[in-house]
């Protein structure tokens, strides 16, 4: 079986003194594992690392079968990396998402939004507002989606301040009086098509928002715990330093 197509690397770890054992997320057909042959003096190291771009052709007698990689080098994203620290805590909080995602599930609308927000990691007014997209689409593609399009009370779509913890669906402000205390925020923007005005406040509700229910949907469903690089990303755009 041969398989050809464009990637992001999401995971690469030593499997044997001539074998590093990869995970990339191609474009049109989702996760794929397999082997990279460590060959000496060529530098391979430097291309198949989390968070390039890579094209990619995966080859196996049998589509069950583990498999190899040959890969050449479409976008080299390292350098973000190495001069930023919270660049790094945003990338590895993708991969530690992508690495419980099922493999060979077709997943486009990922590719493309983890794609923009790897490109846009120096645009700090930008790149926490997509990585909130991908947190959301991710809930949603694990099958466990929320629902902000109405109220669960009573229907209505109008001032929908509030989360259901029980179910994933908006709440009126009307619908939820009384109960405030036992809903989750729902910031205005995650219901609008544009990014307007946006505090802090509403930023780090949002992020709130989707730990709830990445911890109580998906995360419980495989026994671990939210990704320390999560938590860092999350202490980052708290400090007082952060200004959106």
């Amino acid at each position: 079986m041969n398989l050809t197509d464009k990637g992001i690397a999401i995971g690469v770890k030593k499997f044997s003194d001539s074998t590093n054992l990869m995970k990339i997320l191609t474009k049109d057909n989702g996760i794929y594992s397999g082997l990279i042959r460590i060959k000496k003096n060529q530098g391979n190291s430097g291309v198949n690392i989390p968070g390039n771009t890579l094209s990619v052709n995966w080859r196996a007698r049998l589509s069950e079968h583990l498999g190899f990689f040959n890969t050449e080098l479409i976008k080299s994203r390292s350098s973000n990396y190495l001069n930023s620290s919270i660049n790094l805590e945003v990338l590895n909080s993708i991969c530690s998402l992508m690495d419980i995602f099922p493999e060979r599930e077709e997943c486009i609308d990922l590719y493309n939004i983890i794609e923009e927000l790897l490109d846009n990691l120096n645009n700090t007014s930008l790149w926490p507002f997509l990585y909130i997209k991908f947190e959301l689409l991710f809930i949603e593609r694990m099958g466990y989606g929320l629902d902000l399009s109405s109220c669960a009370v009573n229907g209505s779509t109008d001032n929908l301040n509030w989360v259901s913890p029980k179910t994933g669906r908006a709440v009126s402000a009307l619908g939820a009086k009384g109960w405030e205390d036992r809903l989750l925020k729902l910031p205005e923007f995650l219901g609008q098509n544009e990014i307007k005005s946006v505090s802090k406040a509403d930023l780090l509700d949002s992020l709130k928002l989707t730990e709830f229910f990445l911890i109580k949907r998906v995360y419980s469903q495989y026994a671990k715990n939210l990704s320390s690089s999560r938590k860092r990303m999350f202490d980052y755009l708290s400090d007082d330093s952060f200004i959106i």
